[in-house]
């Protein structure tokens, strides 16, 4: 006659209730691998290959007794052993509801985990830190417990920590900040030592695209959960952090802590954020933050400084629109400062490295429509810097359409400023439009001579 199936669930759970016990013991013995297939190889192949066909359909009843001598007799004669354990307790632990049932699978659960780590180094920490977050998805109240595996699972990780455990860990560790468990110089110390992880992984040119993706997000996320659950605003940061990092007391990990969550929270109105960046750009020089510190100097009028990250971000950047765009702003500062020739050498730059863009060619028709006052200001002379800035605002847009409806407000606007038919006859030597005519001054263009009427 059949077992009835709750009967056998029934003695399954007895059975598991004492497999902690048993296994404990037996796996320790296994401890050195001396004999990787166990005492009796010809047995451990055959309740290999019986728990493999039971696991297949999913008859996790069946398999365990097979599973269990492989287990118990042989740890380190596969890893699927494990893996396969791990799926078989997991699935057992989401059906069951029974709180005195579910301590012992949930034991047993970890226990396999633990071997597996043991038997496989290799895949400790990946199996160390999916302990952990098995034990958050089956013992969520246990927050610190938790936290301990997550610890233990990075100690044997180090470096090769599996990205995942990072963002869990945590998480679970903000949670005992929140309950008073831990005070905020321990998470800054653990947000320092999984940054560094991170960090260290992302600066491996080898690691492979998906892990650098994951090690990325789970950086990220570290940043946001400090600066959403422990970092609340600007002024905490700079009470926190200014006096420790005007001393000189700050260590690299700690600095680009203060960097990131300057950035995260907005406060980068702030002197102290321009301090951070500059200390960020001596030793992790990025063209991205080399433009930003340039267009700040810019912006506040300090021009050598403003020149110097310039021309730093232009020798790090090497994609050509982007270096176009820097190329451009910096061009700006010449502008402003009047040195119209050296902002052209460099605004014509910028269109040999983005030709379809047209912005550097209508930059340049500004910049002749504003020497009027340097080239003369008066007298056909000085009126033909117009001609020749309206050249370049239509140039730029023949070359770009979507500047037309701009450049053609400044054709509109600089050719009200044309020399009348009047002027021209009247000048010596006298002119009619359509006239070849040489712009002096710095531009020394060759153009065509038009009147306003």
């Amino acid at each position: 006659m059949k077992t009835p199936f709750k009967q056998i669930f029934t003695r399954l759970f007895l059975f598991v209730a004492c497999l902690g016990l048993f296994s404990t013991e037996m796996v320790s013995a296994q401890a050195d691998c001396s004999k990787k297939w166990g005492v009796d190889s010809v047995q451990t192949i055959q309740n290999i290959s019986l728990y493999r066909e039971f696991f297949k359909q999913k008859n996790f009843a069946a398999a365990l007794e097979p599973w269990r001598y492989v287990f118990e007799q042989a740890p380190c004669s596969r890893e699927q052993t494990h893996i396969d354990g791990i799926a078989m307790f997991k699935d057992r632990l989401k059906a069951q509801k029974d709180s005195v049932l579910r301590t012992p699978l949930l034991d047993t659960l970890l226990l396999i985990y633990d071997a597996r780590a043991k038997f496989f180094p290799k895949s400790a920490s990946n199996a160390l830190g999916r302990k952990a977050v098995d034990m958050l998805d089956f013992i969520p109240g246990q927050n610190q417990r938790i936290r301990e595996a997550f610890e233990v699972a990075v100690q044997v990780g180090g470096q090769a920590t599996e990205p995942f455990v990072l963002g869990y860990y945590f998480k679970v560790a903000i949670k005992e900040y929140k309950g008073g468990a831990l005070n905020q110089d321990q998470i800054f110390d653990l947000y320092n030592q999984l940054t560094g992880i991170a960090d260290a992984n992302l600066a491996n040119p080898s690691l492979d695209s998906t892990k650098r993706l994951r090690y990325t997000e789970n950086k990220a996320a570290l940043d946001a959960d400090l600066s959403i659950s422990v970092i609340e605003n600007c002024d905490q940061i700079l009470k926190n952090f200014e006096a420790k990092f005007i001393a000189g007391n700050t260590e690299k990990a700690l600095r680009d802590l203060i960097y990131n969550q300057l950035r995260i929270k907005n406060c980068k109105e702030s002197e102290f954020y321009e301090k951070v960046a500059v200390s960020k750009f001596s030793d992790d020089p990025q063209p991205a933050l080399g433009i930003e510190l340039a267009r700040r100097f810019h912006k506040s009028n300090r021009t050598k400084e403003a020149d110097t990250y310039y021309q730093e971000a232009l020798k790090l950047v090497s994609d050509d629109s982007v270096k176009a765009q820097y190329t451009l702003d910096y061009a700006a500062l010449f502008s402003e400062d009047k040195q119209y020739d050296k902002a052209r050498e460099l605004a014509l730059q910028a269109n040999a490295l983005r030709p379809n863009w047209g912005k550097p060619l209508l930059f340049i028709g500004n910049l002749y429509a504003a020497s009027y006052n340097v080239c003369g200001g008066g007298g056909i002379s000085a009126q033909a810097v117009y001609w020749a800035a309206v050249d370049k605002f239509k140039q730029a847009a023949r070359t770009n359409p979507a500047l037309q409806t701009e450049c053609d407000q400044l054709v509109d606007k600089y050719s009200g400023y044309f020399p009348k038919k009047e002027t021209l006859f009247f000048n010596n030597p006298p002119y009619k439009g359509g006239d070849a005519f040489r712009v002096g001054c710095w531009i020394q263009e060759s153009t065509s001579v038009r009147t306003s009427d």
